[in-house]
């Protein structure tokens, strides 16, 4: 096999962490000191002169345990529960189990836990902590539009995720900003009696939005190192081409989904195509207040979106650039 890890794969990871790292001890002394100023405040209406010191030991152990609190309820679910996916044995996937204990072994991995899941969407994600512990997931939609070829190599591009060790990485990184966005929504609807909650429900946004254009800036490089490490496994470029072509031109409409599953929804093989793509521009039925005067801004919005954002904040590469890329490794291999 063919295939050394990508270095620069590996930097980006490091240093991704990294500035999570850094964005998480700035948002939890924010969001501290926010909880103080909250204490200050609850303080003054009380008659109660509580030290500056005393106040922001106060808001950092109530921030540490509400993150502890709002984590915990992130880590109750993983990929195969967040989709309701069940593990499935080689009695009822025998060619599935087949196709992914060969690849394993080709990668020299231990084979990951399989579970399938009864969506139309194709999908496909490799999560886990570890490459002991790792747990492939599928949709019925996708076994039902791949043909075998296609199948293998959508399987190698997943396993090539756990062979370069960032499906490990990416399970880390989005746990923190699914955090961050459940705490800004739940403080959001909490009806806060304080500017001070208000500004903490911002900051947990404000981080969830610079802690996305992170992650999606690694998730785009992983794809495509993914795409080689898939190449590299199979000796053919050409099959996972077609395979994305297939799924690319397969995607359908989904449900809304919550902030976790949204998020795990980005890890797999391919993109989520039916995400909105910035604000609405029409409606039916009855139009909100201020229509008039709130159009034009999001026009102004949706503008941006499409013409600096969507870019911006995709996890994956466009598939016709990916294609392109591993049919000019397909041709590189038959010039040899």
């Amino acid at each position: 096999m063919d295939w050394s890890l990508d270095r620069h794969l590996r930097r980006r990871m490091a240093l991704t962490l990294l500035a999570l790292a850094a964005l998480t001890v700035a948002f939890a002394t924010g969001v501290a000191a926010l909880l103080a100023w909250g204490i200050e405040w609850l303080g003054g209406l009380l008659g109660l002169g509580i030290p500056f010191e005393i106040r922001l030991a106060f808001g950092g152990v109530v921030t540490l345990v509400a993150d502890v609190v709002v984590l915990r309820r992130t880590l109750r679910k993983d990929a195969a529960e967040t989709f309701d996916a069940a593990a499935v044995g080689p009695e009822a996937y025998p060619d599935l189990h087949a196709t992914v204990t060969r690849i394993a072994q080709a990668a020299d991995l231990p084979a990951p836990s399989i579970h399938v899941t009864d969506r139309e969407r194709p999908l496909a994600i490799t999560t886990g902590l570890s490459t002991d512990d790792a747990k492939l997931v599928v949709s019925t939609g996708l076994l039902g539009v791949l043909d075998a070829e296609e199948l293998e190599a959508v399987v190698a591009h997943e396993l090539a995720h756990v062979k370069n060790r960032d499906a490990i990485v990416m399970t880390l990184v989005e746990l923190p900003l699914a955090s961050a966005r459940n705490f800004g929504r739940m403080l959001q609807h909490s009806g806060g009696i304080h500017t001070a909650l208000i500004g903490v429900a911002l900051a947990s946004y404000a981080f969830w939005g610079v802690g996305r254009l992170l992650v999606a800036s690694l998730s785009r490089l992983r794809e495509l190192a993914a795409d080689r490490g898939a190449s590299a496994l199979l000796g053919d470029p050409a099959a996972l081409a077609v395979a994305l072509d297939t799924l690319d031109g397969d995607l359908t409409s989904a449900p809304d989904r919550d902030a976790r599953e949204t998020a795990l929804a980005s890890l797999s093989v391919v993109p989520d195509t039916s995400e909105p793509s910035g604000p609405n521009l029409t409606y039916e039925g009855r139009r909100p207040l201020f229509w008039s005067v709130r159009l034009p801004v999001r026009r102004a919005h949706h503008w941006l979106h499409e013409r600096y954002l969507r870019a911006t904040l995709a996890t994956h590469p466009a598939a016709d650039e990916r294609i392109d890329r591993l049919r000019t490794l397909e041709r590189e291999r038959t010039a040899r």
